[in-house]
């Protein structure tokens, strides 16, 4: 019988491995950098205004309607689950710009981390929860492709990733782990890169995997349905709709409300043409057209947030308009030779032909 030449697999070295991992993910890790750098970036370095002689960045001046915070307030109607928390903080300036700056801070710290490989699996770690606050913020948001849900599901699953695969011989880790102090530790593996437990790291892989389809199939589900339901939108972002509350009838015919545009897309407005109020049977009773609503004085519109930048409910050259996320109280003026006593109902007519109806306080 003829000898057989038995050959022994080596056994390969685990630092190799996640070289060749990280290597092949160094795209991936780059790209999850540049775009929260440059989210930062955008506002600290490229965009600014002259202000008493000086510049000043435009999207981190409070008293710019560029400020950065004004997404904020666009996109309140759809957050999920943290919109009290939100609402809270828009109601303290101080703690508004202390938000924004952490934001911006965090975005341009763990972008360049990224982007260097320095400290990988932590700024990776970061970024995961970066991209499940762009989910619950702004997650509902994007007219065309699901723009901000595509941008934090897959800044997850990105993240996930090069958290799994460290930074590799392409980053600054690389040369952190060659230090005897990182080689005597071996938590910095976690922090920076290097090899991890390989059956920690399966474990991890499965962890992060299901979160990812979870966060990816969960989110879509409560969004925008078409999984276990018809689709549908939670919030539309399509269609501009004010909702009313709390309106008063007083004795000489003034009203009040309280509007709210609670959906459509943060790029334009609802446009109200017309007022009126309405019987039991839906027959008007008081009516407002578009010059007098046009004609109301700034104390008749007090918007919930004043704040330059946030969205408003203001007058224009026909009615008055809200942008996404506006709120205020609304007075309009006794109508002119009208009787309100059967008043049922207030009814706002849109500019497209679209209506948003509230029942006076007091009435079924």
């Amino acid at each position: 019988m003829a000898d057989t030449d038995v050959i022994k697999r080596a056994v390969p070295d685990p630092a190799a491995w996640f070289s060749l991992l990280a290597l092949v993910l160094l795209g991936t890790r780059f790209v999850q950098g540049f775009i929260f750098w440059g989210g930062a970036s955008r506002r600290l370095l490229y965009n600014f205004r002259e202000v008493d002689g000086a510049d000043v960045a435009v999207k981190l001046d409070f008293d710019s309607v560029g400020f950065v915070a004004n997404k904020l307030t666009h996109a309140l109607p759809g957050t999920l689950w943290i919109q009290g928390p939100l609402e809270a903080t828009l109601n303290y300036p101080d703690l508004i710009v202390a938000s924004v700056w952490l934001w911006t801070i965090a975005e341009l710290v763990v972008g360049l981390a990224l982007i260097l490989g320095l400290a990988t699996r932590l700024a990776a770690l970061i970024c995961i929860g970066l991209n499940v606050s762009l989910m619950l913020i702004f997650g509902w948001m994007g007219s065309t492709c699901l723009d901000e849900w595509t941008m934090a599901v897959s800044g997850l699953a990105m993240s996930s990733a090069v958290f799994l695969a460290g930074g590799g011989a392409w980053s600054v880790d690389n040369l952190i782990g060659r230090n005897q102090w990182a080689q005597r530790h071996p938590w910095t593996a976690w922090v920076f890169s290097g090899p991890v437990p390989l059956a920690q790291l399966k474990t991890l892989a499965l962890v992060l995997a299901a979160v990812a389809v979870v966060f990816t199939v969960g989110s879509y589900q409560i969004l925008f349905g078409a999984v276990v339901s018809p689709q549908h939108a939670r919030v539309s972002f399509h269609n501009h709709s004010i909702a009313l509350s709390d309106v008063t009838l007083a004795d000489d015919g003034t009203v009040s409300f309280k509007a709210y545009v609670d959906a459509g897309p943060d790029t334009g407005a609802a446009y109200v043409i017309a007022a009126r109020l309405v019987d039991a049977s839906g027959s008007t009773v008081a009516e407002w057209d578009g010059t007098t609503l046009a004609a109301l004085p700034t104390t008749a519109i007090s918007n919930v947030y004043p704040y330059v930048w946030a969205s408003h409910f203001k007058t224009e050259k026909i009615g008055i308009s809200g942008q996404t996320g506006a709120r205020a109280t609304i007075t309009l003026p006794p109508p002119q030779g009208s009787s309100t006593g059967t008043a049922r109902r207030l009814v706002l007519e849109a500019i497209n032909g679209a209506t948003w109806e509230g029942n006076l306080a007091g009435t079924p």
